[in-house]
């Protein structure tokens, strides 16, 4: 019990000491207050953000203090535009208050393809590799992921999805060996990220179309599992190269986190001489 007070007092001073950071680097005119007169420490006064914030002097100089009181997602939004923090720096402060930062800034909208990504790619052939963001939605892939599924680029738009192609494309139950295992579980990872974001109107989108068209979407659905990723052997029965089992990995783009590079390597040497068969 000891050890774990430890570790909470030093994220509380952690949490302070980056709040008072930010509150020292900031002067009165970038805040819109008028003052002339000559101050012995820089940046704003602790009185000063507590009034942008809305929060009393009082419970602002013990968050700075690092002691034990409750931060409320709504004063750290106050905190943040009284501030003038950037997106990383909302995020950092969400994360030393144990709350989930919100999808803000850098972090909207659709990713662009990244040519230095799509040449990584095609290094990688004859494994099939793609990039998703965060929707599921593939973002590129190399001729190898199209050979063992499809050409993404000949799907509707709204249909480039991974969750979509597993579900909603006929195909893919005779491709994918154990293809209820597999799709259970992809279903589980994108259904954590949904409800996270319940406001995305992407998520609704891809659901919604699955719903429509496929009878037994809803089964699966209704389940409400959810799961993390983990690297795992993926098994096919592929019409022209036969049997496949291949390791999938899944790697965080660091410059774009709503970027993931997915990779399928061969798990023993009947798959990788298969693959030349891909190409």
């Amino acid at each position: 019990m000891a050890a774990m007070t430890g570790f909470a007092d030093t994220g509380r001073r952690t949490l302070g000491a980056f709040v008072r950071s930010r509150r020292e680097r900031l002067s009165p005119d970038e805040v819109g207050i008028c003052d002339s007169s000559r101050r012995r420490t820089p940046g704003l006064r602790r009185e000063e953000v507590a009034s942008l914030s809305g929060v009393s002097l009082s419970w602002y100089t013990w968050l700075e203090q690092g002691r034990d009181i409750k931060v409320s997602r709504q004063v750290l939004a106050s905190l943040a535009r009284a501030l003038k923090l950037s997106a990383p720096e909302i995020r950092h402060l969400y994360r030393l208050s144990d709350e989930l930062p919100p999808d803000i800034g850098e972090v909207r909208g659709c990713p662009g393809r990244d040519e230095q990504l799509e040449a990584m790619l095609h290094a990688l052939q004859p494994n099939p590799a793609l990039l998703l963001d965060h929707h599921w939605d593939v973002v590129a892939f190399n001729a190898a992921e199209a050979a063992l599924f499809t050409d993404f680029d000949a799907l509707p738009v709204e249909r480039r999805n991974m969750l979509w192609v597993i579900f909603g494309w006929p195909p893919a139950r005779s491709l994918m060996t154990d293809w209820e295992a597999q799709a259970t579980q992809v279903l589980a990872q994108f259904r954590m990220r949904a409800d996270e974001e319940p406001a995305d109107p992407r998520y609704r989108a891809v659901v919604a179309d699955l719903l429509a068209h496929t009878p037994d979407f809803a089964r699966f659905w209704q389940r409400h599992e959810v799961a993390d990723y983990r690297s795992v052997h993926k098994h096919f029965t592929h019409p022209r190269a036969g049997r496949l089992i291949l390791r999938q990995s899944k790697l965080i783009v660091a410059d774009d986190p709503r970027v993931h590079l997915l990779v399928r390597l061969p798990a023993d040497e009947v798959t990788k001489d298969a693959l030349a068969l891909l190409r």
